[in-house]
């Protein structure tokens, strides 16, 4: 028997019966499936995109994200939510709480690990850098390789003059552009992330970038220029082309956003990287400088791997450390060179974005806050009472030999309010709990540091859903007033002693502007030296004048950072 062939009006009646049953089970199937127990906004687990819209608009609103989380969390009341962030992926876990935060990054290596997200993204850019690799034999040979350049030696005796010299640079340039301002306000966030810049290439591969140096030349070759009328209006300077050594850099530094906006970071990066002609040009550039680098470094310590005073820069310091290595094992030197230029740039790509970015906010808060930069000056000048006496700037090492207390504080309380680094990101690598829920292996958990405990009060939480190393940290660290926590206040940083003298205490409250534990940031040491000599140098030269209120303001926009939309300096020379 022959079975008869199904009519046009049979196979229409039979489609529209397996869509009518079949595009409700797969619409339920791509919504979004929440981890039980965990809040979140309601309804946003019954659309396929989750809470992306939501946050969409928040940053179309304020060019910032995690301002969004951290007002979530608040209108959900809870210290641990979860939100719908990749579409047919796993929810993003959010946490607001400090000491737990503190507890997963010190003591619960053995759940957490660095989050699968920065592979994603830095995997690419910097393939052989052991900031996205997770914590294994390859992560640690990395991190061995490159710890001398933390050591104070090289940082106190290379980097520290280096920084002192170019910062110098930066100053002068910012003299040129208050004489040509005339009294008004103009832009500063260019400037400081082009010094350091050009600090952290000199201080890594010791390339002389001279991008501050360009932009001085130029502007110390003119008499004036055409100014707004209104003394709060911006000076606007004329445009003048940045050196190849900055833009390569940058570009490079920069693409980071594109895997950051892109809901296939790998492909999208490795696409860029290869086929956008900026972009390929960058990395052509920047491997072609590092290979010479590396060369002209080994032909110095090939033959002679003990020789004093040869070492420039921490590209210099691998080196000449392989080669020491090579003759006291007799063998013939050998060296990683992907590790070498993936860590190296590595180096430049974390330290660079960070540090420049917090130097902006800094520049905001001792604008915004008179009295603030007035004292620092004024402590700055007790301690170096040697160089105030004869008229000169701290050197580079009175600046690393010496300490004030204000001048840790105003940083530290810096980076609590301006907060750079709103989240710190983890992936859990087992099934655990956080604060009493159950989180699924494979999760990515951030970690917020702009909200509750750290810029604003506490959630109430029930100490026996802490771990026990969480409660045996209790009162290890200071907890915050709710009644200044919002207020930028330095003094909270600082403990009077019974003798009179007054110091610094990290340990006052919450913050985390490097994250803690094994994969905190292996370069702090390199940005807490940045952040001492150029803010000292800063406010020992000039005066940073009020300026009007539009163009102040504390506004954020989160991109690899979270950066200052708005840096406006006025400057006078301090008397």
């Amino acid at each position: 028997m022959y079975s008869l062939p199904l009519m046009p009006q049979h196979i229409i009646a039979a489609g529209t019966f397996v869509l009518v049953v079949a595009l409700p089970a797969l619409y339920r199937a791509l919504l979004p499936k929440p981890i039980p127990g965990i809040p979140y906004k309601k309804g946003s687990d019954r659309r396929i995109l989750g809470d992306v819209q939501d946050v969409l608009k928040w940053n179309y609103e304020t060019k910032e994200i995690w301002s969004y989380m951290r007002r979530l969390a608040v209108e959900l009341d809870s210290p641990v939510i979860q939100v719908f962030m990749r579409p047919f992926g796993k929810p993003w876990v959010i946490v607001n709480d400090f000491r737990e935060a503190h507890d997963i990054q010190m003591f619960r290596s053995s759940d957490f690990d660095r989050a699968r997200v920065l592979e994603d993204i830095f995997g690419v850019l910097l393939p052989s850098c052991h900031v996205w690799m997770p914590t294994n034999d390859k992560f640690r040979a990395h991190r061995n390789l490159i710890r001398d350049t933390m050591s104070p030696a090289f940082l106190n005796g290379i980097v520290a003059p280096a920084l002192h010299e170019r910062c110098q640079n930066m100053l002068e340039l910012w003299k040129e552009r208050a004489r040509l301002a005339q009294g008004r306000p103009f832009e500063g966030d260019h400037d400081i992330f082009r010094a350091t810049l050009d600090i952290i290439l000199a201080a890594t591969f010791e390339l002389e970038a001279g991008t501050i140096s360009t932009h001085k030349k130029h502007l110390s070759g003119l008499k004036e220029m055409k100014l707004p009328d209104g003394q709060d209006l911006p000076a606007v300077f004329p445009e003048i082309n940045d050196p190849k050594e900055f833009t390569s850099i940058r570009s490079l530094l920069d693409s980071v956003e594109i895997g950051l906006n892109s809901p296939l970071p790998t492909p999208h990066m490795k696409f860029a990287l290869s086929f956008y002609p900026e972009l390929s040009a960058a990395r052509k550039y920047k491997d072609e400088m590092i290979g010479q680098r590396v060369q002209r470094a080994w032909d110095k310590f090939y033959a002679n791997p003990d020789a004093q005073g040869s070492v420039h820069c921490a590209m210099d310091l691998l080196i000449q450390r392989q080669a020491q290595m090579a003759k006291k094992e007799n063998r013939d030197m050998t060296y990683d060179i992907q590790a070498i230029k993936g860590e190296l740039f590595g180096f430049i790509a974390a330290g660079h974005e960070t540090t420049s970015t917090t130097i902006c906010w800094a520049i905001k808060y001792l604008t915004e806050y008179q009295e603030v930069q007035k004292i620092l000056r004024d402590k700055l000048r007790e301690t170096h009472h040697c160089a105030f006496a004869a008229g000169r700037l701290p050197s580079a090492d009175e600046i690393v030999s010496n300490t004030t207390a204000y001048l840790d504080a105003f940083i530290e309380e810096n980076h609590r309010c301006g907060n750079t680094v709103p989240t710190i990101v983890r992936h859990t690598i087992n099934d655990t709990t956080i604060l009493g829920h159950k989180i699924p292996k494979g999760t990515d958990v951030f970690m917020l540091t702009n909200g509750p405990s750290y810029q604003a009060p506490s959630f109430s939480v029930d100490e026996t859903l802490r771990t026990k190393s969480s409660q045996d940290g209790k009162g290890k660290f200071g907890n915050w007033s709710s009644e200044d926590i919002d207020q930028f206040s330095p003094d909270r940083w600082l403990v009077s002693e019974g003798n009179g003298e007054v110091r610094f205490d990290a340990r006052a409250g919450p913050a985390h502007p490097y994250g803690v534990g094994q994969r905190g940031c292996f370069g702090s040491k390199f940005a807490q030296l940045e952040l001492k000599v150029i803010l000292t140098l800063i406010v020992w030269t000039f005066e940073l004048k009020p300026i009007p209120a539009a163009l102040a303001g504390f506004e954020g926009h989160d991109k690899n950072t979270k950066r200052a939309q708005k840096v406006y300096i006025r400057l006078s020379k301090v008397d």
